[in-house]
């Protein structure tokens, strides 16, 4: 199936909604079923676009699969995707970006509490501080998802005049079948 030919399903509703209260809260996301072993994001913000970017700028590992799909505008007509320069204009899109990505499961509570403590206020941390944090993660996880977890505070601070530091526990999951612990969604736009 190509992607105009889940565009056109989706637009039908031919995909279920999977009701998950921390995606539909912490993520800002509505999550579909698409197969045994993917789902389909609709997000109305940017902030997967700009993971993206990170993810391509950086070559980061500990991501999940995910690819997108398409764009639609509201009226559900199929659109071509913004720009570089509008979505990193530090402006909201009326647009619906939606992505097949590889199911995940969420962390358990200790170590969604674990992230929950060290990164999710990284943008406040002196220099030092985020150091040991990056130091501990490797220590607790490994060398990779610690490095990842660098680099992207390193994206964020060149869009900080408009992108939000938003990883914590919750932007943090497993895969299914391997328990790897990958990032999901780390940026959101500034209130």
């Amino acid at each position: 199936m190509n992607k105009q030919q889940v565009l056109e399903r989706f637009v039908a509703g031919q995909y279920p909604q999977i009701h998950c209260e921390k995606c539909e809260n912490t993520f800002l996301t509505n999550v579909y079923d698409f197969d045994e072993t993917h789902v389909l994001l609709e997000k109305r913000s940017l902030g997967l676009e700009y993971y993206c970017g990170a993810i391509h700028k950086h070559k980061l590992t500990k991501v999940p699969d995910i690819e997108r799909v398409g764009v639609l505008d509201e009226e559900d007509n199929i659109v071509d995707k913004p720009d570089h320069t509008e979505i990193y204009s530090g402006n909201e899109t009326d647009f619906r970006f939606v992505y097949v990505m590889e199911k995940l499961r969420h962390l358990d509570e200790e170590d969604a509490a674990y992230f929950d403590r060290c990164v999710s206020d990284l943008d406040w941390k002196s220099k030092a501080d985020r150091h040991k944090i990056i130091a501990g993660v490797t220590r607790r996880y490994n060398t990779e998802l610690a490095q990842d977890i660098d680099h992207l505070y390193e994206f964020y601070k060149g869009y900080e005049h408009f992108m939000a530091w938003d990883l914590h526990g919750d932007n943090l999951m497993q895969r299914v079948k391997t328990d790897e612990i990958v990032i999901l969604d780390p940026y959101t736009r500034k209130a």
